[in-house]
């Protein structure tokens, strides 16, 4: 049995703003895989310094409740390996 951990956001809270940033100029003229390459460098530039990346604070909660529950319970957890092929698995049952 797989348990997930959801917290409710509250109308009190508040989740990063969305905005809407203009695509850069060339960018729909490059492949998929450029595109991806592209956002990949710009990420890389933003989290050279991970301090000011803003994150809510919802975010933080979370990842410290599963931390908890990790650290009460060790052997509920799952590799990275065994989610990605679980993950991988459900997606190709859904496609047929």
């Amino acid at each position: 049995m797989v348990e997930y951990l959801w917290l409710s956001i509250t109308g009190d809270e508040r989740a990063m703003p969305e905005t809407s940033v203009p695509t850069p100029p060339g960018f729909d003229a490059l492949s998929k895989a450029e595109q991806v390459r592209y956002l990949q460098a710009l990420w890389d530039q933003i989290s050279e310094d991970p301090g000011t990346v803003p994150f809510p604070e919802t975010h933080l909660r979370l990842a410290e409740e599963r931390l908890k529950r990790y650290r009460e319970d060790p052997s509920r957890a799952h590799s990275a390996f065994e989610v990605l092929d679980r993950l991988a698995d459900t997606s190709s049952t859904d496609s047929k």
